[in-house]
């Protein structure tokens, strides 16, 4: 879709691959192991359940704050930002995003006693200990791991918040707005809506901290709201993108939004939008 073929879009498809990676590990391990409940299940086969879900997560949280940037910068300085977000800038972006998560979660494996995994009994991704007399009930990675995850969410609010003022500002001081303008609102209104739920999902698994200590109901909370977290965020790419849903009723996209006309002095050609 042309509509995507943007660092909006690249940043996009590339949070979606994490989504769509976590999702996996809930639809092949977690859902199954926890309906079928099955015996003497080996604890590294939950351990490396954690480890590629987590993976996957976390580069979607990070992606999700690049976005939250990408649209402040969109709104607010509109005529730099395609110099801002170059093919060559977001490219380097993704894969650093994607380095990283990986050295973040090698940590957990690096460090001794840090491991986490899924337990199909507690409905949860709770703490390994490696050894029965081990006194902590949580790793101390994992821990670390999810307050900065929180903070990077609760970091999106305040990007969020200036692009909603810009939004307003611009609204009050410009008659007639062009697609592009209605466009950033859209994509605005849809990354903000999935900010939501990532933090109620983030608040719940740094109160839960991965311990086995937990009682059953912020365990399960905790999972839920994670899994609505997943739904929510795919959700929201369909419903905020008329785009998107032609594609599923097999329909061709119509912008309805007339575009901003400007009357161009003699000899000087109009170039066709390019988002990059």
């Amino acid at each position: 879709m042309t509509i995507f073929h943007c660092a909006f879009g690249w940043f996009s498809a590339s949070r979606t691959v994490g989504e769509i990676g976590c999702n996996l590990v809930h639809v092949l391990y977690s859902g199954p192991t926890t309906i079928l409940q099955p015996p003497n299940l080996p604890p590294m086969a939950g351990i490396i359940a954690f480890t590629v879900s987590c993976f996957f997560g976390c580069h979607a949280c990070t992606m999700h704050q690049i976005i939250s940037i990408n649209r402040m910068v969109a709104v607010c300085f509109p005529f730099r930002y395609r110099f801002i977000f170059t093919k060559k800038v977001c490219r380097i972006v993704i894969a650093a995003i994607w380095v990283e998560v990986f050295i973040v979660l090698a940590s957990f494996h690096i460090f001794p006693c840090n491991q986490v995994g899924y337990s199909p009994t507690l409905y949860v991704f709770a703490f390994v200990k490696c050894r029965p007399n081990l006194e902590r009930d949580l790793s101390i990675v994992g821990t670390v791991v999810n307050r900065v995850c929180l903070a990077i969410c609760i970091s999106t609010m305040f990007s969020d918040l200036i692009t909603l003022i810009k939004i307003i500002h611009n609204k009050k001081t410009t008659r007639v707005q062009g697609m592009n303008f209605n466009r950033d609102v859209r994509f605005f209104t849809q990354t903000s809506i999935q900010n939501v739920t990532m933090i109620a999902a983030l608040v719940m698994i740094v109160v839960v901290n991965n311990a086995s200590t937990n009682g059953p109901v912020s365990s399960v909370l905790a999972f839920n709201t994670l899994l609505v977290t997943h739904v929510n965020n795919a959700l929201a790419l369909i419903l905020f993108n008329p785009e998107v849903r032609a594609r599923f009723w097999k329909k061709t996209a119509i912008e309805n939004i007339p575009a901003l006309v400007t009357t161009l002095p003699p000899g000087m050609v109009a170039k066709k939008d390019n988002n990059w």
